[in-house]
């Protein structure tokens, strides 16, 4: 499987495509489908790839390829039987054959589809672009925190993310990553409790907060959305 790095253009670029071509494990679909509820970059991105390949399917004229074609694709690739399969594409044209050649290849890049994302909390600054994205899957007990645009702080200070468990000390899940992916394993004294527990954002010291009743001032604050309510944006 992919591990995307969505703060990344190249990165979030190639997601949009393999989004587009209904090719992106489920776990990683909805990582992505959080930064796209968000983020006008990503949704631009999958909207250029729609009409990337809508123009492959509708603007070629299509044309039989040489036998030799055929020969060379089955070369380069591998198994062979699983290539004496595709006899069909003989008789596709050669707009159909690119777009099914690079559905293939982004196939074999995506892997082997893993378990889902169960909710998501898309953290948004003050002008509302989209700083992390957090997902919790209840199949793996983990909490995934992805940096996406981290709000700037001042030196010498770090946000850290808590669960708030009704009747309970706040729950830590970590600091925030500047960058790239942290996650954390999901207790199960709290795991029930998760979904209907809301999130906070506080600022620390790099060490943290030394309990949850001793926090710094709280940056930003919100609720887990089920993965499987997301709609559609396009």
């Amino acid at each position: 499987m992919s591990e995307w790095n969505l703060s990344d253009p190249g990165d979030r670029n190639e997601a949009a495509a393999e989004y587009v071509l209904g090719l992106l494990p489920q776990t990683e679909k909805a990582r992505f489908e959080a930064l796209l509820a968000a983020s006008h970059d990503a949704q631009q991105d999958v909207r250029n790839w729609q009409e990337h390949l809508n123009i492959l399917n509708e603007n070629l004229v299509p044309q039989q390829p040489p036998a030799k074609v055929w020969k060379e694709v089955s070369k380069a690739t591998k198994p062979e039987s699983f290539w004496s399969n595709l006899r069909f594409w003989q008789s596709a044209s050669v707009s159909m054959a690119l777009a099914v050649v690079f559905t293939v290849v982004l196939w074999f890049q995506s892997g082997v589809p893993g378990n889902g994302m169960d909710y998501v909390y898309v953290v948004q600054g003050p002008s509302e672009q989209t700083e992390w994205i957090v997902n919790a899957s209840m199949n793996r007990d983990k909490v995934y925190v992805e940096a996406v645009q981290p709000v700037s702080l001042p030196d010498g200070k770090v946000c850290e993310l808590w669960l708030m468990v009704a009747g309970r000390e706040p729950v830590s899940l970590g600091i925030l990553p500047k960058m790239g992916r942290n996650e954390v394993t999901i207790s199960s004294e709290w795991r029930e409790a998760l979904k209907n527990s809301p999130l906070v954002i506080t600022l620390e010291k790099p060490s943290g907060a030394p309990n949850g009743y001793e926090m710094g001032p709280v940056m930003n604050k919100g609720k887990w959305t089920p993965v499987n309510k997301a709609s559609d944006y396009f």
